[in-house]
C-alpha cells in the first residue's frame, strides 16, 4: 500500500489517488505513514495532491519532523507558489517556525530563487531580509533585564560565578548589542572565590532612577546567609560603579519598582513581595508578599511596571526548563488584589520540540513610538539537551483593547519577527571570561599571542586560570599553537571547554623533560581521566578542535593524532551535581606551574 500511494504521488495521478482513498485501500496506514505521504506531496510542489490527502485521507499526521521540519518546510523546499499558499493559508503553518537548526520555511524558499522567496513572502506578508532571528544573544546570557533612556537601550544577564561578572550591553535596536561595562571586575570586591558553579550573581535588573543608573541582583552564596540582595548604582552604565550594598533580603531574582508617588521598593520573590527603600538603596521595611503567581509554581523573576491606572506584574513560573513561562496579573493598587491574565501565561512553549524553547524571565520595555517589546529568557536544544545554556530573545508585546498583554499573540518564542527598529549593527568582541578570577592577574595579549601563566587545576573553585568564550553556536572550530616552553614539568596548557568545576576537559601539551605528550583531560563529576594521546619531540604544537551538536573531535598534526569525545556533559542536563544554570563556554587553559604562549588562537562558531 505505502509503494502504491508514494508512486501516484510521484506521478501527480490524482485521479487514481482519489479513486485509492475513497476505495477505503489507506484506512488501515498509520499517521506517521499517512505523514510521510503528505510531506512528499508538499516537498515535491503537487498542491492538487496535498490537497487531496489533507482534505480526503482521514487521521493524517501532520506533526514534524525528526529534524523538526513542518510541513511548511517541505512546501517551500518545492518552491511551487500554490502548495505554499494552501500550506500557509489554508492548513495554518507558519512561514517563520525553525527546524532543529533554525531554518525557516522562508529561508528555505529562498535556496529555491528569488521566485519561490517572494511568492512565500507576499502570502505571509513578512519579509526575510525585514526581519531579525532569536536569540538575538546568543549562548549563557539568561535572566535578561532590559532599560532604555531615550533612543538607547542598556541590558544586564546573570553571569554567576564568572568574572568580569554582570555584564552590561548597549543598543539602539533592540538587536546588536555591544557589551560596555560590568559592574565587577575584581575578585575581592565581587566575592565569588570558592562559591560553586551556578551561584554567584543571579538574575540582575537594571534601572534608572534621579539620573543614575541602578543594578540589583541575588549574590547566591553556599553559607549562610545564602541569599543576599547586592544593589549598587553609577552615573553612567559604563561605570564605574559604586562600592555594593548587600541587603539581607532571602530571596532571588530582585528588581526595583518606583510608583508614581515617588516611592521605590525592592521587589523580589517567592511571588511578587515589595518592600521600601530609601533614594539610597537602604531597605526600610521588611519584604511582604502582595501576589504569589497564577502558575504557583516556582514564581521568580518578579518585576512590577504602571500603565494607564493598573498595577502589572510580570512573572516567570513554572521553573527554568522546558515548562518555563512568562505570567502575568494586574491590580489597581499596589497592595492588590491582582487578578491573572485570562489568557496566562502570556509567553508559553510553541511545542516541546521548537527551535527556541524554554521561554521566560522577561521584562518589558516601551519604544519611543509607543509600542512595546519584551526581552527574555531562553534556549536551544542540541540532541535534546541546553549545550549554549539560557540565552536572550526579543519579541513584540501588544497590548488588548480591555488592556492585557500579549507576547508574539500568544504563539510563543518566535524564531523570526519582523525588526521592530532600524538595523544599527555594532562590532562586538566577545569578552574574556574566568570563573572566579580575574584574567588580566595571569593573562597578557600581544599581537597574535596570548600569554597565560599556569594555575591550578580547573576543578578547583579558586585559583584556575581559564580564558573562555560563551558558545554561541552547535558548530565549533578551534585552533591555536601551543607552547610550553616556559612551563615547569608536569604542567599542561591548552584548547579547553568548561561549564564549571565539575564538568570540563583540557586537550593540550604537557611538559617533560625532553619534549612534551599530547594529552586529553577529561573530568565529569567524580570521574577524572587522563589520555596520553601522542609523544612529541618539540614543545610547541598545533592543536585544534572541531564538531557539531556533541560531538567534537581534537586534532594535533604533529602527533598524528585524532581523539573523538562527546561533551554532553557540557550541557545544563548533562550531569546531575550542582547547580546547572550557565552553558558551555571554550577557549585556553593552563595548569601547573610556569607560562605557556598560545599564538594564533582561532575560534568560529556556527550552525552545525
Amino acid at each position: 500500500m505505502a509503494e502504491t500511494v508514494r508512486e501516484l504521488i510521484e506521478a501527480g495521478n490524482a485521479e487514481e489517488l482519489k479513486d485509492y482513498l475513497l476505495a477505503g485501500k489507506a484506512t488501515s496506514a498509520k499517521e506517521e505513514e499517512k505523514a510521510t505521504w503528505v510531506r512528499l506531496a508538499a516537498g515535491l510542489g503537487k498542491a492538487d495532491i496535498l490537497r487531496l490527502l489533507c482534505e480526503g485521507c482521514h487521521g493524517v499526521g501532520f506533526h514534524p519532523d525528526s529534524e523538526g521540519r513542518t510541513l511548511m518546510h517541505f512546501a517551500a523546499q518545492s518552491g511551487d507558489a500554490e502548495t505554499m499558499r494552501y500550506t500557509l493559508q489554508t492548513l495554518g503553518f507558519a512561514p517563520d517556525e525553525g527546524d532543529r537548526y533554525g531554518v525557516t520555511p522562508l529561508e528555505m524558499a529562498k535556496m529555491q530563487g528569488e521566485e519561490a522567496l517572494r511568492a512565500l513572502e507576499a502570502f505571509s506578508g513578512m519579509r526575510l531580509d525585514e526581519c531579525y532571528r532569536n536569540p538575538i544573544f546568543r549562548g549563557f546570557r539568561p535572566d535578561p533585564s532590559v532599560l532604555r533612556v531615550g533612543e538607547d537601550y542598556y541590558l544586564i544577564n546573570s553571569s554567576f560565578v564568572m568574572l568580569p561578572a554582570l555584564p552590561i550591553s548597549h543598543s539602539r535596536d533592540l538587536v546588536h548589542w555591544e557589551t560596555i561595562s560590568h559592574v565587577f571586575t575584581s575578585p575581592d570586591t565581587a566575592a565569588l572565590r570558592g562559591l560553586p558553579g551556578g551561584f554567584g550573581y543571579w538574575a540582575p535588573d537594571i534601572s534608572w532612577y534621579q539620573g543614575r543608573y541602578w543594578v540589583v541582583a541575588t549574590l547566591r552564596r553556599d553559607t549562610a546567609p545564602f541569599r543576599l540582595q547586592m544593589i549598587t548604582s553609577a552615573p553612567d552604565p559604563r561605570g564605574p560603579w559604586d562600592p555594593p550594598k548587600f541587603l539581607e533580603v532571602d530571596g532571588i531574582d530582585p528588581s526595583l519598582f518606583t510608583d508614581t508617588d515617588g516611592k521605590r521598593y525592592l521587589v523580589v520573590n517567592p511571588g511578587v513581595q515589595i518592600a521600601r527603600i530609601s533614594d539610597e538603596g537602604d531597605l526600610l521595611e521588611s519584604p511582604h508578599m502582595i501576589y504569589l503567581g497564577s502558575n504557583r509554581r516556582k514564581s521568580e523573576g518578579p518585576h512590577l511596571f504602571k500603565k494607564d491606572g493598573w498595577y502589572y506584574t510580570f512573572q516567570a513560573e513554572g521553573g527554568t526548563g522546558s515548562g518555563h513561562m512568562i505570567t502575568c496579573a494586574r491590580s489597581r493598587t499596589l497592595e492588590g488584589p491582582y487578578v491573572p491574565c485570562p489568557f496566562n501565561p502570556v509567553l508559553g512553549p510553541r511545542r516541546d520540540d521548537a527551535y527556541i524553547g524554554r521561554g521566560g524571565h522577561g521584562k518589558p520595555v516601551q519604544l519611543p513610538d509607543g509600542r512595546w517589546a519584551v526581552l527574555y529568557l531562553c534556549g536551544r536544544r542540541v540532541e535534546g539537551k541546553s549545550l549554549m545554556g539560557r540565552e536572550t530573545a526579543l519579541d513584540e508585546m501588544t497590548w488588548t483593547a480591555d488592556g492585557w498583554p500579549m507576547i508574539n499573540g500568544l504563539k510563543g518564542p518566535s524564531c523570526l519577527h519582523p525588526k521592530l527598529l532600524p538595523d544599527m549593527p555594532v562590532n562586538e568582541t566577545p569578552p574574556w571570561a574566568c570563573p572566579r578570577e580575574d584574567y588580566a592577574d595571569f593573562a597578557s595579549f600581544d599581537t597574535g599571542a596570548i600569554r597565560l601563566r599556569a594555575g591550578k587545576a580547573l576543578s578547583e573553585k579558586q585559583g584556575a586560570h581559564l580564558l573562555l568564550h560563551r558558545q554561541s553556536e552547535s558548530g565549533v572550530w578551534q585552533s591555536v599553537r601551543v607552547d610550553v616552553t616556559e612551563m615547569a614539568i608536569g604542567s599542561v596548557a591548552g584548547l579547553s571547554g568548561y561549564y564549571d568545576e565539575n564538568s570540563w576537559y583540557l586537550f593540550g601539551l604537557r611538559r617533560k623533560e625532553e619534549g612534551s605528550d599530547l594529552v586529553f583531560i577529561e573530568h565529569v563529576g567524580e570521574s577524572h581521566t587522563e589520555q596520553v594521546l601522542g609523544c612529541l619531540d618539540s614543545l610547541q604544537a598545533t592543536l585544534s578542535i572541531s564538531g557539531k551538536d556533541l560531538d567534537r573531535e581534537a586534532a594535533c598534526d604533529a602527533a598524528g593524532a585524532r581523539h573523538a569525545f562527546r561533551i554532553v556533559y557540557l550541557t545544563d542536563e548533562g550531569l546531575s551535581m550542582g547547580k546547572r544554570f550557565t552553558g558551555a563556554m571554550l577557549g585556553l587553559a593552563a595548569m601547573g606551574e610556569g607560562e605557556a604562549v598560545l599564538r594564533n588562537y582561532e575560534e568560529v562558531m556556527n550552525h552545525a
